[in-house]
């Protein structure tokens, strides 16, 4: 007992101790959430709780092994459960798929499929001027209950006509998407059988990351806890990033509400970064009003100041930033040690052009690169085809993968013979005397049907073993060939990569099967492919870094427009969730943070003159340095003045001084404290009668005198 309780701070041991009933974790970032679950686990089962009565919830397969390796390091716990959302949503799904309509071996289609089915359905209606991702979004705020966004009557007709027939592919090809994953647990639940079960199962529920998770999830989260009510939350609403794909603030700020006799502990104990940094953060976030209050507080070295670089545009951020790098590598500093985060992908390709001439070494986390590559898709799709013959869009997919002279013309009959049929395309094949139209083609078609009722036959309870037959059988790597340009031999080596995945996985789960496998592939997110090892530089998008931590942080873009975004900046509740996502940004860094903004940027082929983002002002002059190279004579080669921007000087047509009452939207009313000018931008310090002292961007503090 003593091992799992040893080097606990005193929150943190209640936390772990806590004994039955709901629990709310308040956790700020680097307080050591990950321990407190993981101690909170092995407690349980060293206090007689057994496994297989416990789950673990979070949202990255990466984040469920870290859980489930530092559990079995204290207790065995083979039974227990740590897994995401969307993977224990198909875990129960495989064994109750029939109580909402499907069979166990259903397909999950991953953000290709689903837009793919989707142009598929276009298509065929001709709605060529609807596009799949408008579509697809549409879909994924109607079922994770958001409502319909706002379009033109008859736009919002065809979009509903699309939808409706998308729900009868889908089901009909016995897939889900991601959506359907949680909404038919959900779904599960409504089965007084289903429900029994999963309570007798499931008596203590641990859920990571609290403050991301949807209505569904929520609902989902009732329904599993309304037994024992043994539900312990997890998460910090300063970090609460996820709006735009339904995740909803209210679930943590709401829980004593939702879980009557609920205990709250916050851990506002940093153990990551320095003072001036987590001063940093605190300065920042405390300007948000939906939060619950806390500040971040650390035993750590006060460390550097927040280093502001204030470039001239795009390209001499990312020079600057290189200019860093070396200057770095050079003192003998690790290239893993720098994490360089951006608001959007976009902004990367300065960036990476910078780098790749310098010959400095980066990879990018973000888009999930391994799992989207041809042969990979393309050898999963057999697997899912095999599974789930009715899976219409991995047949269209390998059919004629490796070629095998079936032409369009060929796939095009075949297709009408199925609908005329009401079957599967793939089952259509079963009857060898319906491939007799085909003509020339017949005996190419065949063949491949032939194959099919091989790798159905294929045994599948052990993942690697499995994949490596169909990898022979479809002769695959004889496809590719040996002796090929480079390109050839990388995507051999991502074949033999997939199969060594596949064993691995087998050893980790050797009761999930290739189904399991399949799973795991389908649901894999952004940071699974993080490698904390690799001697180079990280990209990635704020979004992605959550979770993660580097010595260095450099963030880039901090323009207003850019960093919060123009999507964001005229509703308050978008920039609180901006400004959550720069606070984010802020707490990656363990010892050191750079904020970088550019005075001009590339937009659509031209310069446009930008201003520095208000977040920056947010940050006391105290804690940050500037490195301006914005001054013309150091280079600067734009004839325009990027502080010439109207809504500087229409700001400060309000002439505001120190003892000023002044109104704001949302922190209410207060009196002028000090007012200043910092770099180009004017600053005022209010005291606001109930939101206290707040620092803001005059330019678009909107404030108003009283």
């Amino acid at each position: 007992m003593d091992a799992i309780l040893a080097d606990l701070n005193p929150e943190q041991t209640r936390a772990v101790t806590h004994g039955a009933g709901p629990l709310l974790v308040v956790a700020g970032a680097g307080s050591g959430k990950t321990r407190v679950i993981t101690r909170r686990v092995a407690h349980l089962v060293r206090q007689g709780v057994a496994p297989r009565n416990v789950i673990a919830l979070t949202f990255t397969n990466k984040a469920a092994q870290e859980m489930r390796e530092r559990v079995q390091a204290m207790v065995a716990a083979p039974q227990l459960w740590v897994c995401t959302f969307h993977s224990f949503a198909a875990r129960i799904l495989r064994r109750w798929a029939d109580r909402v309509g499907y069979t166990a071996e259903f397909s999950i289609y991953d953000t290709e499929d689903k837009r793919r089915l989707l142009k598929e359905i276009l298509g065929d209606l001709g709605f060529q001027d609807l596009r799949p991702a408008e579509v697809a979004q549409e879909l994924t705020r109607l079922k994770n209950g958001l409502g319909r966004t706002q379009r033109e009557a008859w736009r919002a007709e065809r979009i509903s006509q699309v939808i409706a027939a998308y729900e009868q592919r889908i089901r009909k090809q016995n897939a889900m998407d991601f959506d359907d994953l949680l909404c038919n647990a959900v779904g599960l639940l409504q089965d007084e059988q289903v429900r029994h079960s999963l309570h007798e199962r499931l008596r203590w529920i641990l859920v990571d990351e609290y403050q991301d998770t949807n209505s569904v999830q929520y609902t989902l989260l009732k329904g599993l806890s309304s037994g024992d009510r043994n539900l312990c939350a997890t998460g910090d609403p300063d970090q609460s990033i996820y709006r735009w794909r339904g995740a909803t603030i209210r679930n943590i700020l709401d829980f004593e509400k939702d879980f009557p006799g609920a205990h709250v502990i916050t851990l506002d104990r940093n153990y990551r970064s320095t003072k001036t940094i987590l001063d940093a953060a605190n300065a920042v976030i405390r300007n948000n009003t939906g939060r619950l209050e806390k500040d971040l507080r650390t035993e750590n070295d006060q460390g550097a100041p927040v280093r502001e670089v204030c470039c001239r545009d795009d390209q001499d951020e990312a020079d600057s930033l290189v200019r860093m790098l070396s200057a770095w590598r050079t003192g003998g500093a690790g290239l893993d040690s720098v994490g360089v985060f951006y608001r959007t992908n976009a902004q990367s390709r300065v960036i990476e052009r910078a780098l790749a001439e310098a010959g400095i070494p980066y990879r990018i986390v973000g888009a999930v690169e391994f799992y989207k590559r041809r042969e990979i898709k393309d050898l999963l799709s057999y697997v899912r085809l095999a599974r789930n013959p009715r899976d219409d869009i991995a047949f269209l997919r390998v059919l004629n993968v490796p070629p095998r002279g079936i032409g369009a013309r060929t796939l095009e009959r075949i297709v009408h013979a199925a609908l005329a049929a009401r079957v599967p395309s793939r089952e259509l094949l079963r009857d060898r005397s319906a491939l007799e139209p085909l003509g020339r083609a017949h005996r190419r078609v065949e063949a491949f049907a032939v194959l099919m009722e091989r790798l159905e036959a294929l045994p599948p309870e052990d993942a690697g073993r499995y994949l490596e037959q169909l990898v022979q059988a479809t002769e695959y790597r004889e496809f590719l060939g040996a002796g090929t340009p480079m390109a050839e031999v990388d995507r051999l080596e991502n074949i033999d990569e997939l199969v060594n995945a596949a064993m691995q996985y087998a050893l980790r789960e050797p009761e999930g099967g290739i189904d399991g496998f399949l799973e795991e592939c389908a649901l894999v997110s952004d940071q699974d492919a993080y490698d904390p090892e690799a001697a180079a530089v990280t990209l990635m998008t704020v979004h992605s870094a959550k979770g993660l931590e580097f010595p260095r942080v450099v963030v880039t873009g901090l323009e207003e427009r850019l960093f919060p975004h123009a999507l964001s900046i005229d509703e308050p509740e978008e920039v609180e969730e901006e400004r959550r996502l720069f606070y984010v940004a802020i707490t990656r860094a363990k010892e050191e943070l750079y904020l970088m903004h550019a005075a001009f940027r590339t937009r659509f082929g031209a310069m446009e003159p930008t201003l520095p983002s208000r977040f920056l002002c947010e940050i006391p002059d105290a804690l940050i340095e500037r490195d301006d190279h914005t001054d013309p004579g150091a280079g600067a080669h734009h004839a325009a003045d990027p502080w010439d921007g109207d809504a500087v000087f229409e700001a400060e047509a309000v002439p505001l001084s120190p003892g000023d009452r002044v109104e704001h939207d949302h922190f209410g009313p207060g009196r002028v404290a000090d007012v200043r000018l910092r770099g180009q931008s004017t600053r005022v310090t209010v005291e606001f009668d109930r939101a206290g002292r707040r620092e803001l961007l005059l330019a678009f503090a909107r404030l108003r005198r009283v």
